[in-house]
């Protein structure tokens, strides 16, 4: 009868070696939104399968200021970090477990509060196999009817299902956050005529404020990116080519 070998400590506590092609990073937080474009901005480069993507906001308040309200479902789990508030219903450190289908707003008492503020860090779990999915849902101020339903493919790259059409392909230096892009079709879509009129009660809501998320202006930012690289990478093929057609 052979004996039982014993694991140390040591060996349950070791994780493998990091993936060559994706390099440990770290990022400030705080650096990071100052100079962001848009809420839910990635902190990382990295969003592929598996992959945990930390995406940070900063909400203001101030006179005029409305961020609306929506839900937000994923079949990913998501986690919120408050990395500092004032005026929020999300004190400052709080962390909080969001169920697969959350409302969505600025979390602000008071959003025409100059003073009202929040720092806040969405982290989305990358699913590791299989497609993944996400919806974002309007429901009618009047009588809280479902009045938009977008869904969409999330599906991360490396799995099967990625579109690369849409979400920018494995050559290309960033990629399309599949949130982001959803969430400007949302917007699209509640703003229509058919968008905004309950089917219900017949309610015709106010146009949702898109501009304070920020999401089209990201989404253009990073196809311009993705197209100037593509162009940069035609221009140096093209400049090798005639190089060697000139060669004696």
């Amino acid at each position: 009868m052979s004996a039982t070998r014993q694991i140390s400590v040591e060996e349950t506590r070791k994780i493998p070696p990091p993936d060559p092609d994706r390099e440990p990073l770290k990022a400030n937080v705080y650096e990071r939104m100052a100079k962001a474009a848009a809420q839910l901005t990635p902190l990382f480069p990295y969003d592929h399968a598996g992959a945990i993507v930390p995406c940070g906001s900063v909400i203001i308040g101030g006179p005029g200021q409305d961020y609306g309200h929506f839900f937000h479902w994923n079949t990913a789990c998501e986690v919120i970090v408050s990395y500092g508030s004032q005026g929020s219903a999300l004190d400052s450190g709080q962390v909080m477990a969001a169920q697969k289908l959350h409302g969505v707003n600025s979390f602000l008492r008071d959003q025409e509060d100059p003073d009202s503020f929040g720092v806040i860090v969405v982290t989305q779990h990358q699913s590791r196999d299989g497609d993944q999915s996400e919806a974002m849902i309007a429901r009618c101020a009047k009588c809280a009817s479902e009045i938009v339903r977008h869904a969409y493919d999330a599906t991360p790259s490396g799995l099967p299902g990625f579109d690369a059409e849409h979400h920018g392909g494995e050559d290309d230096p960033v990629r399309q956050f599949a949130t982001m892009v959803g969430s400007v079709e949302f917007a699209r879509l509640r703003n229509t005529d058919v968008g905004r009129t309950c089917a219900e009660c017949g309610h015709v809501n106010d146009e949702f404020p898109d501009t304070p998320w920020g999401w089209a202006r990201q989404v253009a930012q990073t196809r311009t990116a993705i197209q100037a690289h593509r162009v940069l990478r035609g221009a140096a093929h093209h400049t090798t080519a005639s190089e060697e057609v000139a060669r004696p």
